[in-house]
């Protein structure tokens, strides 16, 4: 039996060898960052120029991306890998043919899953994705002992910030963790809910002046997200500002930044264009578990 395991494992990871689509990890944290509504309406606006995008929500239901909607999400991945049901349930549809996923799940949930289980996941993941062109993931802080799996598995990591002090701290926070524990170097800012170009490079100076003081990062700013009335009026009905009020300015930055998005380089490590999102999550999570008990 463990032979026969050995060798269907084998059959489904040649499968998944096909390239897997871009994945961008996004990272909030306190200050009102607004990095969920951030994902939300950046995903709808790259849908509407012809872009098939799957959010990944690791949020627990109180405060995802679904609950901002209204919707009813039908199960998290946690529940899903207790029950051993197929991956195609945690997927649903949301406003502008967005795909989303709930993929709360612990570390060493993810960790404890044998190599063929891994394989059968990760299958049916690259068959569900195989016509989408961009993962995007609204990721949890990493706080206390919670290590980055999702960022760890994406092709890049972005800090969304404010101009608030506890923001520029947890944005600090995050950049340091994944540079000193997990080596990367590379971050991505958008700067959101300030009131000009101007304010937003102040924010993204000072982030990266007293980073790079004391770690080895290299801050990029990608734009930014003015401060916008209608962002609120949307989410009180429900709604992505870039669909309820299509002119709003807040709107035009995010159609931007899904223009910019497409322009994006493909990552330099070959192993995130050969190796599927899901054997990444789960090789990471399994990596990050064995740190941990050691």
């Amino acid at each position: 039996m463990a032979e026969w395991h050995s060798d269907q494992a084998a059959g489904l990871r040649r499968l998944v060898s096909k390239a897997a689509p871009r994945s961008i990890c996004f990272n909030g944290g306190r200050g009102g960052t607004g990095a969920s509504s951030t994902i939300l309406n950046l995903a709808v606006a790259m849908s509407l120029s012809g872009k098939r995008v799957l959010i990944l929500d690791e949020h627990r239901r109180s405060g995802n991306i679904a609950s901002r909607l209204g919707l009813a999400a039908p199960m998290d991945l946690e529940q899903v890998l207790l029950d051993r049901l197929p991956l195609e349930s945690l997927l649903y549809t949301g406003p502008s043919g967005i795909e989303l996923m709930q993929v709360s799940a612990s570390t060493a949930q993810l960790a404890r899953l044998s190599a063929f289980e891994e394989d059968r996941l990760a299958f049916e993941f690259s068959q569900l994705t195989s016509s989408t062109d961009v993962i995007l993931i609204d990721a949890l802080a990493a706080e206390g002992n919670r290590v980055p799996s999702f960022n760890l598995a994406s092709a890049v990591s972005v800090i969304v910030v404010s101009n608030r002090a506890e923001s520029l701290t947890d944005a600090y926070a995050m950049m340091k963790l994944l540079n000193r524990e997990y080596g990367q170097r590379q971050f991505r800012v958008l700067v959101n809910r300030v009131d000009s170009l101007a304010e937003a490079k102040a924010v993204f100076e000072r982030l990266t002046e007293v980073s790079q003081r004391f770690i080895d990062v290299e801050p990029k700013l990608i734009g930014y997200v003015p401060e916008d009335d209608k962002l609120a009026q949307a989410s009180r009905l429900g709604q992505p500002v870039v669909t309820a009020f299509p002119a709003a300015d807040a709107s035009q930055a995010f159609e931007q930044l899904a223009r910019s998005i497409e322009k994006w380089p493909p990552p330099d490590d070959e192993r995130y264009a050969t190796v599927g999102f899901l054997h990444r999550l789960i090789q990471s999570s399994r990596a990050l578990a064995e740190g941990l008990n050691h």
